[in-house]
């Protein structure tokens, strides 16, 4: 999983309310809320990242182990695959 690179999904319009990001897939017209650390791992994936790289990031914004990190990471980049506003690809 640590070569998996994910990314995000193009044409999707994002707002941030109150801290927390907000988006709307304009395809299918419906809305997420990521809330602010699904937000902060969605921002860092506009960009393609590996997992280990995610994590890196994920543990310099927010105060936890990486161990921790990795599970609620793993489960919330699942979700995002799960809905078609998020991609994996295998390296």
């Amino acid at each position: 999983m640590s070569n998996t690179v994910y990314y995000r999904k193009e044409g999707l319009i994002t707002a941030d309310m109150d801290g927390e990001t907000v988006m709307m897939d304009i395809e299918t017209g419906k809305y997420y809320n990521l809330g602010r650390t699904g937000g902060s791992i969605w921002v860092i994936i506009e960009k393609p990242h590996t997992f280990d790289a995610i994590i890196d990031e994920m543990i310099e914004i927010y105060d936890v182990e990486r161990s921790v990190c990795e599970e609620q990471t793993k489960n919330f980049l699942a979700q995002l695959i799960d809905a078609g506003i998020a991609f994996k690809e295998e390296k």
